[in-house]
């Protein structure tokens, strides 16, 4: 299994249960994406400061990053992503 880097954006939501700003997802993509396609998806979340899991939506989003530091192996799993 490829452990290499991989391009993509880490969105970060509000948690609903405890209000706290500690929910992620990772979409990963080669490509740079417009923010209204990245905000268009449904996104598969855990919350890290009370555990609560559920799904969310990219226009809930309350900030879009890019980074180049993803794991590849998330890209090929397609974690954290509905399309």
């Amino acid at each position: 299994m490829n452990t290499g880097n991989t391009q993509g954006y880490v969105l970060t939501f509000r948690c609903i249960n405890c209000g706290n700003h500690e929910v992620f997802a990772s979409y990963p993509t080669e490509d740079i994406e417009l923010e209204n396609q990245i905000r268009r998806r449904i996104y598969q979340v855990s919350c890290n400061s009370c555990g609560w899991k559920g799904d969310a939506c990219g226009l809930s989003a309350i900030r879009i990053s890019h980074t180049t530091e993803l794991k590849a192996r998330a890209a090929v799993q397609g974690l954290g992503l509905w399309a």
